[in-house]
């Protein structure tokens, strides 16, 4: 059998916390023989890596490529359940033992991610050091969910915006009339569960067809690396719809309602090599060779609705502060445990419904990857991100307030 580990986590079954909040949990060490080993080491780290390569090719015709790295520490704290870094070897006799731990998630943690050239992600090893061979390693990713992020926050507005752009096809003297999209939405600032409604009007004073209208949220992600001339764009759909067009010298109005599903929020000051943001697109679709009519509004997606009682705590500085390397403890005694924390950061009283977790459908997670020592190789992992179950009632102001700005025009 060997050695057996599993790692629960008390306060969360589905390993899913909030930044600011208690990770506490077990470990259980099962082997059915001795086993002789110097050290038992107990890890949590949380941290942001980037990875990519890019080909380039000279004036000789001769192809290169440079790779790109980046790393950033949240997290990184540890507890030796066993020994220690000078211990003696020792016999890990036959039996079940069990040792239970609790560490504070750092306030200015950025959201679990995972991407297609790099990942935030939070972490528990349990690290078995035997003499004369690999150290065993058994590891539990975990997701963290930052729900306050002042910086980024502050930009969201809370009341209608809209965006207008105009479109002309041809040159002069023979350029048309002009293509018109415009956007309307109630807020900039919305959450995975909730239903956008974004109604688009369409003008089309020109003479050509268009023949289908797409709305779409789309994430913008930026990787940086350690050198600072190193960035790598990706643009990934998260969700669409599209209708019917519209026809020549006529003018439509769309009411889509676009459903946010699990995805990360909006990341811009907590990680400095990954970036996250969304935007909401509409796109006039027209036939020939002519180019699309495009219209872009940046929004942003948030760990739990904006609300001035719904989040008890707020982190204090801009940027993430420095591990702390004695954060991690262990809790002694018999059915010790240490005290959970509550399963949501917002007040007892807020009328906000719990949300249920789900996997963001466009993570991107390989089925191996080296860790951040470039030795150890991790399981695939996909973060859990809060679905939120919200009223319709931002759905049919949105629909009102549409409709009244139709009418005047």
């Amino acid at each position: 059998m060997g050695i057996i580990c599993q790692i629960l986590f008390h306060n969360n079954t589905q390993g899913v916390f909030y930044a600011g909040q208690m990770v506490a949990g077990q470990v259980t060490l099962s082997t059915d023989k001795a086993i002789q080993i110097k050290a038992i080491r107990l890890k949590l780290k949380g941290y942001a890596e980037t990875h990519w390569t890019e080909s380039k090719t000279d004036s000789n015709n001769k192809s290169t490529s440079e790779s790109y790295n980046g790393f950033e520490k949240y997290l990184s704290s540890k507890v030796y359940l066993l020994g220690s870094e000078i211990s003696p070897e020792m016999a890990l006799e036959p039996g079940t033992r069990s040792y239970n731990f609790a560490c504070p998630i750092p306030i200015n943690c950025p959201s679990s991610f995972e991407g297609t050239h790099g990942r935030i992600r939070y972490m528990v090893d349990v690290n078995i050091i035997q003499p004369w061979k690999y150290d065993s390693i058994f590891s539990r990713a975990f997701t963290v969910i930052q729900v306050m992020d002042i910086n980024t926050y502050n930009s969201v507005s809370q009341v209608p915006v809209q965006a207008k752009t105009e479109k002309t096809f041809g040159v002069w003297p023979f350029r048309s009339d002009p293509l018109t999209l415009e956007l309307n939405l109630p807020q900039t600032g919305f959450v995975p569960g909730q239903t956008v409604p974004a109604n688009v009007l369409i003008g089309n004073e020109s003479k050509i067809r268009v023949h289908e209208v797409k709305v779409g949220l789309s994430m913008m992600i930026t990787y940086y690396s350690d050198l600072s001339s190193g960035s790598k764009c990706e643009r990934k759909s998260v969700a669409k719809l599209k209708a019917d067009g519209v026809l020549r010298n006529s003018r439509k109005m769309y009411d889509f309602q676009l459903m946010i599903p699990s995805t990360p929020p909006s990341c811009f000051h907590l990680c400095r090599i990954i970036k996250i943001g969304y935007q909401i697109e509409v796109v006039a679709k027209v036939k020939g060779m002519h180019i699309n009519g495009t219209l872009i509004m940046p929004v942003t997606i948030c760990g739990v609705p904006i609300s001035p009682s719904a989040v008890q705590y707020t982190p204090q500085s801009s940027g993430p502060e420095a591990p702390e390397q004695r954060a991690l403890t262990l809790i002694e005694g018999e059915g010790a445990f240490a005290p959970a924390a509550p399963p949501y950061p917002w007040s007892e009283g807020s009328t906000l419904s719990p949300p249920n977790y789900a996997e963001a459908m466009h993570s991107h997670s390989d089925s191996e990857k080296q860790s951040e020592s470039g030795n150890a190789q991790e399981k695939s992992y996909k973060p859990l991100y809060p679905v939120f179950d919200l009223s319709t009632s931002t759905v049919e102001k949105s629909k009102e307030a549409a409709l009244d700005k139709e009418e005047k025009k």
